[in-house]
């Protein structure tokens, strides 16, 4: 009896040691509440092309799959990077992201957010707490200057870096009441030294980068700008960008170049200075773009300078005429998604051509011709397949269908020789009227061509100096002094008699 009693109470006592044995087991298993802990991430920068990205994790054991998370800010996308497990005392995890291919592009400068996601064999997630990382140019020890609203990163000047500094700030400040800003975002200024060292930062395709260079840098992102030759108008006209982005860019498309570059033209401040001769010269020779074709930025030899100038001007015309308020109310109109001829109709009650034909006078010139615009007839046409087109005929379609036919069917009885003579005779009566009517749309264009030289104003648009008082004789006594300069000349050469 006491030997039972002995044995209960050493089973008693082993129960209550197991008690405590079971529940340390239940509390170690491995949960998505529990997640692993990431002791550290570590980026090495592949330039250009790529950036690995590793970490060592503690409690992974369980761990079935690792993901790289990632968003370019302001506005990027979601992507995510499988990642390679390498398990051990600690669990190493690896991924790498391009940077610089066809299908995905990070500039130098850019932030973006970052966090890993950990799925358990039992088809739990974890992920960690979102991060930021700016990708960088690593060739160069970057600095950087800030005030206010503005950032600009540089390494060759600190004091190039300074003047962009206070153009940039003077820029925002002075653009902004245009575009009816109240508060702008932080924004981002790389400054490459010259266009060499930034050959590599720009994307594979080398035109973009050539153009960009041509402007003397580009707008890459909302909120950063990349300048590859340091000047004052660049830096402008690059930072006018990013608030024309901000205040007029849509969710359906972007904004007419012609109203985007043309707010950059004048932010530059001396625009006219490099801009105006062109536009002069278009102007004088009636060779200005039409407002339609000025949708993209023009790329044809010997038009770059027009189509920046003629840009500038427009927009200067609409500020001038219409005010402030109206030029806010415009790319407010365009932010909600306003097609070109819709906005410009709310606005000032006037559609492209009509506003192509009021700058036109303001400079001088008459009116354009009316053209057929094939992109807008290309836009306003359904787009569907026959069930769309058979369902949705209108009668007076069906009508005219049903006549082709019944007339096809009727020269098909009459027989083959006498619908190839019917066919002869409609095409010399076609060939006549065609050779008539083009020569008299040559003498009404001819004439309509004479009459707008007459009424053409008389000088320049931009005044340009004339002669100064002594200009001719100066170049009488330069052409006296040349013919001296000659027989003296001749004297010197002429060899001498004994």
């Amino acid at each position: 009896m006491r030997r039972s009693g002995l044995l209960l109470a050493v089973g008693l006592l082993l129960a209550l040691a197991l008690i405590p044995l079971s529940s340390t087991v239940s509390v170690n298993a491995q949960s998505a509440e529990d997640g692993p802990t990431v002791r550290g991430t570590r980026f090495e920068n592949q330039w250009p092309d790529s950036v690995v990205v590793s970490a060592l994790v503690d409690n992974a054991s369980e761990v079935e799959s690792a993901t790289f998370l990632y968003a370019i800010l302001p506005e990027g996308a979601l992507t995510r990077e499988a990642a390679e497990i390498a398990p051990g005392d600690v669990t190493r995890v690896t991924a790498e992201f391009p940077t610089r291919d066809s299908q995905l592009w990070i500039p130098a400068g850019a932030d973006f957010e970052w966090r890993w996601e950990f799925v358990f064999a039992s088809g739990e997630k974890y992920e960690t707490e979102p991060q930021i990382w700016r990708y960088e140019d690593p060739r160069f020890d970057w600095q950087s200057l800030k005030e206010g609203d503005l950032e600009i990163a540089w390494y060759d000047d600190r004091g190039v870096a300074q003047s962009m500094l206070e153009d940039g700030l003077a820029a925002l400040e002075e653009i902004s009441p245009f575009l009816g800003l109240d508060e702008l975002i932080p924004i981002k200024v790389y400054v490459w030294a010259n266009s060499e060292d930034a050959r590599a930062v720009e994307r594979i395709q080398s035109e973009r980068f050539e153009e960009s260079v041509i402007t003397g840098g580009t707008r890459v992102l909302a909120d950063l700008v990349h300048i590859y030759q340091p000047s004052r108008w660049v830096v402008r006209h690059e930072l006018t960008h990013v608030l024309t982005k901000l205040a007029g860019e849509g969710p359906y498309g972007d904004l007419p170049a012609w109203l985007d570059e043309g707010m950059a033209t004048i932010a530059e401040g001396d625009w006219l200075e490099r801009r105006g001769g062109a536009l002069q010269f278009a102007i004088n020779n009636d060779q200005v773009l039409s407002l339609r074709s000025m949708e993209s930025p023009s790329n044809r030899p010997g038009f770059v300078d027009i189509f920046y100038g003629q840009s500038a001007a427009i927009v200067l015309y609409l500020i001038q005429e219409y005010g402030t308020d109206r030029m806010n109310e415009l790319f407010g109109t365009f932010k909600e998604g306003s097609s070109v001829d819709d906005a410009l109709m709310k606005v000032y009650g006037v559609n492209r051509d009509e506003l192509d034909n009021e700058w036109r006078a303001s400079v001088g010139l008459g009116p354009r011709e009316s053209e057929e615009d094939r992109s807008t007839t290309i836009e306003d046409e359904v787009i569907g397949g026959p069930e769309v087109a058979d369902g949705d005929q209108s009668e007076q379609a069906q009508s005219e269908a049903a006549t082709q036919e019944a007339e096809s069917d009727q020269v098909q009885e009459q027989g083959t020789s006498q619908a190839s003579e019917t066919m002869e005779e409609e095409t010399d009566e076609s060939e006549e009227q065609a050779s008539a009517r083009s020569e008299d749309e040559i003498a009404e264009r001819t004439t309509e061509i004479q009459r707008r030289q007459d009424e053409r104003r008389a000088g320049p648009v931009f005044e340009v100096s004339g002669p100064f008082p002594w200009e001719y004789p100066l170049i009488g006594v330069a052409g006296a002094l040349i013919l001296v300069s000659a027989l003296l000349l001749v004297r010197v050469l002429t060899p001498r008699r004994d």
